[in-house]
């Protein structure tokens, strides 16, 4: 079996299919008492071992960060020369445009489909305030302002604005110092007063940067050893991650110190050895090309609108079948109307000649 050279973007969207599954395993199972209420059945596995690994999906959040950060740096210009700065904050606002482009369109898919569910001015209010906080919401900055929103998931808006604009400024500190600069993401979190989001995944981030610019992810795959081996070394390193990750002590001031490394071991784990599975690639990778749409829809399926009728399925694995499927199915077809519309374009703009 041939050696990776490197962390390819097929590896990028597995990674990603892998995150988005973690995330729905967790909101569907992250309360004990509301399995209980719903009579959810995850027999034969213990209660406090499935609530740990449920617990585990968070994780979700650092892989995207990570993920954000190491793609923003290779993408980054490689000499930090007089151009730099103005080359990668047009860089930065060209990929904020896309985000924030894609966003306007999920919400106004959302609002087109569940109109009838949302009461507007109770959320927004009335007149030109509702007005104004409802634009706030369609660009998503919701978060960013501590106005009303539609979906709390949204709250993730806010970190992906910020990392797209923070990752260029933390490249030339990483590129000068190298690993060094992991200090910065030790220090500053405790000296500076952020963001709690920004203060969680601020080590994460820069982690990512280190990994692009180290090419950590290229010396791991490097390493010479039968992938049979490669993939249970992997999966005893995660196995030992879940109990060492959701200990009451580690959880709850650890988190923001742990969260890095885990998420570089996932990808390593998912460039190295899921991504030579076949079938499992292809459908991880699958989920990953909607993972964003995945993530910004899923919670009007399984608890806003139709929780009922997920937790109706009583087993876990069912349940978060179906909330994949229907979450997969949802985004699929969004993207292929944003297909359809900009095909449309094309056709009904002019030639210049």
């Amino acid at each position: 079996m041939s050696q990776k050279s490197g962390f390819e973007k097929k590896d990028t969207l597995v990674v990603k299919g892998l995150a988005i599954l973690l995330l729905l395993f967790y909101h569907l199972f992250e309360n004990a008492a509301m399995l209980e209420q719903l009579n959810v059945v995850y027999a034969p596995i213990p209660q406090d071992i499935f609530l740990m690994l449920s617990g585990y999906g968070n994780i979700c959040v650092a892989i995207f960060v990570f993920l954000t950060a190491y793609g923003i740096t290779k993408g980054l210009p490689a000499a930090v020369e007089k151009t730099y700065f103005s080359d990668a904050m047009q860089q930065a606002f060209r990929r904020f445009c896309r985000l924030v482009g894609n966003f306007v369109i999920m919400y106004l898919s959302v609002n087109l489909v569940w109109h009838s569910w949302f009461d507007y001015q109770k959320l927004y209010g009335k007149g030109m305030q509702g007005g104004i906080l409802a634009l706030i919401d369609l660009f998503g900055f919701a978060q960013f302002l501590g106005t009303p929103t539609l979906n709390m998931t949204w709250w993730y808006m806010e970190l992906a604005i910020l990392f797209i604009f923070l990752v260029p400024l933390l490249y030339p500190v990483v590129k000068k110092t190298g690993a060094y600069s992991l200090m910065l993401g030790f220090l500053l979190p405790m000296a500076v007063t952020m963001n709690s989001d920004v203060q969680r995944y601020f080590l994460v981030a820069l982690l990512g940067v280190a990994a692009a610019e180290e090419k950590w992810l290229e010396k791991l795959f490097a390493w010479k050893a039968h992938p049979a081996v490669k993939a249970i070394v992997g999966v005893l390193l995660i196995a030992i991650s879940i109990p060492l990750r959701q200990n009451y002590m580690v959880h709850t001031y650890f988190l923001w110190i742990l969260d890095g490394p885990i998420a570089l071991l996932l990808c390593w784990f998912g460039g190295e050895v899921l991504s030579r599975i076949p079938g499992v690639s292809h459908l991880l990778a699958f989920f990953g090309h909607y993972s964003m749409n995945i993530f910004f829809v899923h919670t009007f399926f399984y608890l806003a609108i139709h929780r009922d009728w997920f937790y109706s399925f009583r087993y876990a694995a069912l349940i978060w079948l179906m909330l994949a499927v229907v979450s997969l199915g949802y985004s699929v077809a969004l993207e292929l109307v944003k297909k359809g519309g900009l095909i449309l374009r094309r056709k009904c703009t002019p030639k210049r000649k």
